[in-house]
């Protein structure tokens, strides 16, 4: 048996509601996205964010936003990330020529501080934070932190929320105020369309007037999936539901084999334990979690809520290798 606990994906099927449209599409493969449809998910994510319509931008991916993101600000600018961050922030700042400032993120908290770098936001600045963390899982940020960043207009500050889904916390209702931040979103962790992928940013005017004439081509499938999913919410809903009891139970099981679980507001949990190189002996037993002992160190792994069934394989393999690790 093997069981993939390392991507962070939804582990229910999605429903028909979802996907009989996008089989539909398929069959209009050979045309663009008409502007229509690419207009009805502005809208609906307009409604679903709070936000301006032309405050949005979209693209197939929230990853290639990312990327490009960090290429258009980053020129003359240093650049701030919090460390462990989504691995995809530190691997793309690692290509551009600009000093990057790494900001350590200590257990158990794992929060954010900006106070110590007042001096450095007086220089040039683009700081990018996933909100929650990645793979902490913990709210990093808190309002005195986000204010003292955006009241620097030397900054241009990109919040990911990825898991906003999960963790209800987000700072998109300050863009109106401040044109130097970014709010970066995706429905594939929370509406569950990681195999298709809508990626959105929710842009201050800075940030809206650099992405203008930058048309990243949708595809319809993923138009459709993403109209699909905001219309028809209530399975997002139920599944965020089952992921908060099936984290309760693994914690409560966790703890009594004497794990550390940190909190978390996302779709996995970070685990601590002193059996070293565990994520090697989880994949050993067929249990697939993510090693984060580059970032964290070798007693520390990420494993993403899965089905009960997956839960239960994941939670009897761990503790039969904590009673090995006994004797």
């Amino acid at each position: 048996m093997l069981i993939r606990l390392d991507r962070n994906e939804m582990f229910i099927k999605l429903p028909r509601e979802i996907t009989d449209p996008i089989k539909e599409s398929i069959e209009f493969l050979n045309r663009y996205t008409p502007q229509n449809k690419v207009d009805e998910l502005l809208s609906l994510l307009s409604t679903y964010t709070n936000s301006p319509k032309n405050s949005i931008i979209l693209s197939s991916a929230s990853d290639i936003l990312l990327k490009e993101f960090i290429y258009l600000f980053s020129k003359n600018r240093q650049i701030i990330f919090a460390d462990p961050s989504f691995f995809l922030i530190n691997a793309t700042c690692r290509k551009i020529y600009s000093s990057i400032l790494k900001i350590r993120l200590k257990e158990p908290e794992f929060k954010f501080s900006i106070v110590p770098l007042i001096d450095e936001l007086k220089k040039p600045t683009l700081i990018i934070l996933d909100n929650p963390n990645n793979p902490t899982g913990n709210i990093i940020l808190d309002n005195n932190e986000v204010n003292l960043i955006l009241e620097n207009e030397n900054i241009i500050f990109l919040v990911d929320e990825a898991y906003f889904e999960f963790s209800k916390v987000s700072y998109a209702n300050l863009i109106a105020d401040y044109p130097n931040l970014a709010i970066l979103r995706t429905l594939s962790k929370g509406f569950g369309l990681a195999g298709l992928g809508v990626g959105y940013i929710i842009g201050g005017e800075t940030v809206q007037k650099r992405f203008f004439g930058i048309n990243t081509l949708l595809p319809y499938p993923n138009a459709v999936a993403g109209i699909s999913a905001l219309k028809n919410k209530d399975y997002a809903i139920e599944y965020i539901k089952e992921v908060e009891r099936e984290k309760n139970r693994i914690r409560s099981v966790a703890s009594k084999l004497k794990i550390s679980v940190f909190k978390s507001y996302t779709n996995f949990l970070l685990m601590k334990t002193n059996i070293l190189n565990i994520s090697k002996k989880l994949s050993e037993q067929g249990v697939l979690v993510l090693d984060v002992s580059k970032q964290l160190g070798s007693k520390y792994f990420r494993v993403t809520i899965g089905t009960k069934k997956e839960n239960n394989y994941f939670l009897e393999t761990l503790e039969k290798i904590t009673h090995q690790n006994k004797d």
